[in-house]
C-alpha cells in the first residue's frame, strides 16, 4: 500500500467541523506553541489566527494534503478530521514532538492498538476539557478537548477544565 492521502479518502461532512474562535483562542494560549507551528487542517483558519507568525499550514481543500507534508515541526495545532483520526495521528507522529488535536476526547482512548502506539511514541502530557461536542455545534456529543501528544513523554497525564468565558 502507498502513501495515504487525504485525496483518496472519501470526504466524511461529519469531519468539516469549524472550531469557534474563542475555543481555538484559548487552546494556543493555554499551551502556548512556540518554534516552527504548522496546522494540519486550516480550514476557516481559527487555529492558524493565533499560531506564531510563519506557522505553516495544509488544507485539503486548497490542494495542501497534510498526508503529503513531510517537513518536520515543533508543534502541531488543529482540529483533525475525526473518519481518520488514527491515521492522521500516526502521520503526525513523524512531523512533530508536540501535538495538540482538538478531539472527541475518547478518539485518543478508542483502540489498544492506537494507545500502544501514542504510549511507544511518548504520551499524553495533557487534556484541556473544552466542553460537550453539542455545545460546540459539533455532530459529536462527547466532550471535546485539545488533547497534547508529546514525543518521549513518560509522565502523568494533566486534566483541565477550561472555564466557560
Amino acid at each position: 500500500m502507498g502513501q495515504l492521502h487525504l485525496l483518496d479518502i472519501a470526504v466524511v461532512e461529519k469531519d468539516v467541523c469549524q472550531t469557534p474562535d474563542e475555543v481555538a483562542r484559548d487552546v494556543v494560549r493555554f499551551f502556548d506553541p512556540r518554534g516552527v507551528c504548522l496546522d494540519p487542517c486550516r480550514g476557516d483558519g481559527a487555529f492558524y489566527r493565533y499560531l506564531p507568525a510563519g506557522t505553516d499550514w495544509c488544507e485539503i481543500g486548497e490542494g495542501r494534503d497534510f498526508f503529503a507534508y513531510d517537513r518536520r515541526v515543533d508543534w502541531i495545532v488543529s482540529n483533525p478530521p475525526y473518519s481518520v483520526f488514527s491515521q492522521w495521528l500516526r502521520h503526525s507522529f513523524t512531523v512533530a514532538d508536540d501535538i495538540v488535536y482538538l478531539i472527541p476526547v475518547n478518539k485518543a482512548f478508542n483502540s489498544y492498538r492506537l494507545m500502544r502506539e501514542i504510549y511507544e511514541w511518548g504520551g499524553i502530557r495533557c487534556i484541556y476539557v473544552v466542553d460537550s461536542g453539542g455545545r460546540l455545534g459539533f455532530e459529536v456529543g462527547f466532550a471535546v478537548g485539545a488533547v497534547h501528544f508529546r514525543r518521549g513523554y513518560r509522565g502523568f497525564t494533566e486534566v483541565v477544565f477550561r472555564e466557560n468565558l
